[in-house]
């Protein structure tokens, strides 16, 4: 096999443009055609020698090659030329059988570049020199060793198709693979380069060549995002936010904060029920990040108010959020979600109202007689005829009965022991584990977006065990005090954003996007001191302070990027004393000689779980079942 000269215009290549793209050419024929197979591919030298004296390569093409062929001593003699096409370079190359001067392969193509030149020559050489070993002999070939044959066949490989993210659709060389309908995935396939195509909905199509060499070899690809980012952060006072907001992209409904969007233009529009409703249209690029954080501005309504007393119109002041606006009857304009008030007999009254944006509301208050009840002076006789004490009725509580059964001539039980079990929601507040407090750089500065969604996906289920005390002073006050280990767990997972920006604005600022997982476990000797309200024959309320040893902790982080995930493990650092404020409600029962408590407590904790600045505070949810029986 003879690989010539590229051709092409002066002008157009350079000579060693166009020897590298003949280089590219020869070294294909040499992975398709390999000597073992008892092929021989010239070299640039052997051509030139073997060339009639005064003959050049560029006197001839086309079927002229295989005359040429014939004149070097080769069985085959390929070619390929490059030309102009409009702004483009077009490539054709093409090979002959010199013995019968038959075109036995081609191909063409164009391209921008001399670098996409080279990417077709890599793509077509393959297809373009395997004719040739089917040429020759009609599949088989033979080898010098007594009569015998090779049967050339094509290696096969193992290969292991892998992306970040998962769920891509990959293509070999233009054709789906029946058996990868997803990533990741295991292929067979041809050894030698392939083009591969990975496609998955909004990221950009990864198109790369492959060299498949090994078996069991692993690709992986990464794919990149042809999203956009829109933050939606209006700003207005935090007094506001417990009124409903709405968000619309589009006509959908989005987020508060980070939406991702597909290139191109949308429509937004934000409601609350303070502010005058926001309507703007942004257009989105791939990959770009975008925010909104202008200040609501407060909305508007009318109100006519009058004040009547017994039907007769009353003139009082009214307060509009606290201040003094004018009397009754009152017309004007005043803000949405405003606080309406009136005085009267020294006293300010709040008036309920319902605002709607840009309309009138219309309110009339009535002012009602205080009025005083006088109890009446009633004389009692006193009956001194004596009762039989078996004719009294007595109401007395379980509890209370059950103490009499124990009395005796000291007076009831005060002192009893018992068995506490319970199961509890366990959750933590104030922070934001530590991601608003990284350490800053001199060279930059480091801002993260959804640190808080960590906490609020952050929840675990416990349960507890241990002993119980209670003093009962009498039927109505008591003191409880417990103590019991309590194991605590939970787990949050959060996606956030770190943007960082370089103080000298030479650089653009970075942005990586971070999946967070967070797992806490403690064992704690909680020592809740409860003080007890019962309304006899119904149900008990406690209050009290709760104190909180821990004797095991272990916390894991688990961050996921796109370059993989790291796991970050620490046992001990979670192991600071807690105080506690724990409130309850419960029912007891009488069962004989014992009791049985069922309550629902609720724990806020006061101090940190850690050392740490932003360590968690916990909160619980506990559902307690106690067995008095000591």
């Amino acid at each position: 096999m003879a690989v010539l000269e590229t051709l092409a215009p002066k002008d157009l290549l350079t000579t060693q443009e166009r020897l590298y793209l003949t280089d590219i050419l020869r070294g294909q024929a040499v992975n398709i055609l390999p000597a073992e197979q008892n092929w021989t591919i010239m070299t640039r030298e052997n051509i030139n020698i073997m060339l009639p004296p005064g003959k050049k390569i560029e006197d001839c093409e086309g079927s002229c090659l295989a005359e040429t062929g014939k004149n070097i001593a080769a069985d085959y003699v390929a070619q390929a030329r490059i030309s102009q096409f409009g702004k483009s370079l077009a490539i054709s190359a093409e090979l002959y059988e010199t013995a019968s001067s038959k075109l036995v392969a081609s191909f063409v193509g164009k391209g921008e570049t001399v670098d996409d030149v080279e990417k077709i020559i890599k793509e077509q050489s393959p297809t373009f020199f395997k004719k040739v070993r089917e040429n020759s002999w009609g599949g088989f070939d033979y080898v010098n060793t007594n009569n015998s044959f090779s049967f050339q066949s094509a290696k096969k490989i193992i290969l292991n198709i892998a992306t970040i993210p998962e769920g891509a659709i990959p293509s070999i060389d233009g054709k789906a693979i029946p058996q990868c309908t997803s990533t990741p995935c295991k292929i067979q396939i041809e050894a030698g380069e392939h083009r591969l195509v990975v496609s998955k909905d909004q990221f950009e199509d990864l198109d790369t060549l492959i060299n498949v060499v090994e078996n069991d070899q692993t690709i992986n690809l990464t794919l990149s995002s042809n999203l956009g980012s829109l933050y939606i952060i209006p700003q207005f006072p935090d007094e506001f936010r417990k009124y409903p907001m709405a968000i619309f992209i589009d006509g959908k409904n989005a987020f508060l904060g980070q939406n991702e969007l597909i290139p191109g233009p949308h429509a937004v529009r934000i409601e609350h029920a303070c502010f005058d409703p926001v309507e703007f249209n942004t257009i989105i690029q791939k990959q770009e990040i975008k925010t909104m954080s202008d200040s609501l501005i407060r909305g508007l309504s009318g109100l006519e108010l009058e004040v009547t007393k017994n039907n007769v119109p009353q003139a009082v002041p009214v307060f509009v959020d606290g201040v003094q606006v004018g009397t009754t009857p009152f017309a004007s304009e005043v803000p949405l979600c405003a606080r309406i008030e009136i005085e009267y007999d020294h006293e300010r009254k709040e008036i309920p109202v319902d605002f709607k944006w840009h309309q009138v509301t219309k309110k009339t208050y009535s002012i009602e007689e205080k009025t005083v009840v006088e109890a009446p002076k009633t004389t009692q006789k006193v009956d001194e005829t004596p009762k039989d004490e078996t004719t009294q009725k007595v109401n007395v509580t379980d509890v209370e009965q059950d103490f009499k059964k124990e009395a005796d001539e000291t007076g009831p039980k005060k002192f009893w022991g018992g068995l506490v079990a319970g199961v509890f929601y366990n959750d933590f507040h104030s922070t934001k584990f530590g991601l608003n407090s990284i350490p800053q750089n001199p060279s930059y500065s480091l801002s993260v977006q959804d640190a808080d969604k960590l906490l609020d996906n952050f929840w675990g289920i416990g349960f507890k065990v241990g002993f119980g005390s209670l003093f009962v002073q009498n039927s109505y006050f008591s003191v409880r005090n417990d103590i019991g280990i309590a194991y605590r767990q939970g787990t949050g997972n959060a996606n956030t954003s770190f943007i960082m920006s370089w103080e000298d604005g030479n650089r653009a600022a970075e942005k990586s996007d971070l999946q967070i997982e967070y797992t806490i476990k403690q064992l704690n000797i909680d020592i809740p001191l409860l003080a007890r309200v019962s309304i006899p024959s119904a149900l008990y309320f406690e209050v009290g302070p709760m104190f909180s040893f821990n004797v095991y902790s272990k916390n894991k982080s688990v961050i996921t990027d796109i370059y993989g995930s790291e796991t970050y493990e620490s046992d001990g650092e979670l192991n600071a004393f807690e105080f506690d404020i724990a409130t309850g409600i419960g029912i007891s029962r009488n069962l004989e000689k014992s009791i049985l408590d069922i309550d629902l407590r609720f724990v806020i904790g006061l101090t940190r779980i850690s050392d740490s600045k932003d360590s968690p505070k916990t909160w619980q949810g506990q559902l307690n079942i106690t067995y008095w029986f000591l």
